[in-house]
């Protein structure tokens, strides 16, 4: 059965410093085949113009004052006036039915959330390609089969590089954490909405492309975000106080290996792993959980 025919959508994007990549998101999305009802940019200060970019492709913009993901994204919601809020990163492209093929998701299914195919961009270099394969082929699973999301798990739970949820949803399990801030905040969100009886899908029909650090810098700081980000999630959901990986330490090993052997790959492999780690180290510590 086909309901809410006047579904609205509002897109909401948080951005900080991001003018080399808006305006190329923002307008993919006006040459979508669905426009949504409107396209909220929640910035967090950028010294840059990205305020300006946001303007000139006309989005509306509103503050975000914590200037980190959750916060942005909560502003977003709080600001928006659609029924169902879908979220893209500055650095992402939407295929041209990206919108069309939410609404018909949320419209045909009955849904309170959905998560999109996500495509690895065209790599710039070597660290976009690590990257872009790394993040999106291997951590994460973006087959070309829907599939119902029923369970708390890393690889299934909606990154908000591109999903989407009713409002009604997010403002009953209060939108993003601001705990988590830029670690993990969009797992936990999926994570709560299940735990809140959600029923969420993956569709793969609804496609963008998301782009991938460009340099090692930008390695290092996801690797850490991610250890961290690891340790925020056992600190809330798991009950062993413990966690060691040992996976980690056996893929280090080989690919230290791997760098006298001149695998085109493991010098890369090593800088994620080791910052990877820190990141687990140092967010044992915030957290007062051992995650190593």
């Amino acid at each position: 059965m086909r309901e809410d025919k006047e579904m609205k959508f509002s897109v909401v994007i948080p951005t900080y410093n991001e003018d080399d990549c808006l305006g190329t998101c923002l307008k993919a999305i006006k040459k979508g085949s669905e426009q949504p009802l409107e396209i909220i940019v929640a910035d967090g200060y950028s010294t840059d113009r990205t305020v300006e970019v946001a303007k000139e492709n006309g989005a509306r913009v509103v503050m975000n004052r914590h200037r980190h993901a959750a916060g942005g994204r909560n502003a977003g919601i709080k600001a928006a006036k659609g029924d169902v809020i879908v979220f893209i990163d500055a650095d992402c492209i939407p295929d041209r039915d990206w919108l069309k093929e939410i609404h018909k998701a949320f419209e045909e299914d009955g849904l309170d959330g959905l998560g999109t195919y996500i495509e690895p961009a065209k790599p710039r270099n070597i660290y976009e390609e690590f990257w872009g394969r790394l993040s999106l082929q291997i951590m994460m699973s973006y087959g070309s089969e829907p599939y119902y999301v029923t369970e708390k798990t890393l690889n299934t739970a909606f990154i908000t590089a591109s999903c989407a949820y009713r409002r009604k949803l997010l403002v009953k399990i209060k939108g993003f954490s601001n705990y988590f801030g830029n670690n993990a905040e969009d797992i936990d969100l999926c994570w709560r909405a299940l735990e809140a009886g959600a029923k969420l899908k993956y569709v793969p029909t609804a496609k963008i492309i998301a782009h991938s650090p460009t340099d090692m810098k930008g390695i290092r700081q996801k690797s850490f975000r991610n250890g961290v980000s690891s340790s925020k999630l056992q600190k809330k959901y798991s009950n062993n106080f413990i966690s060691i990986d040992k996976n980690l330490y056996k893929a280090l090993v080989q690919n230290v290996i791997g760098c006298f052997r001149k695998d085109r790959f493991a010098p890369l492999f090593v800088t994620e792993l080791c910052w990877h780690l820190l990141g687990k180290y140092y967010g044992s510590i915030k957290c007062r959980v051992i995650n190593i």
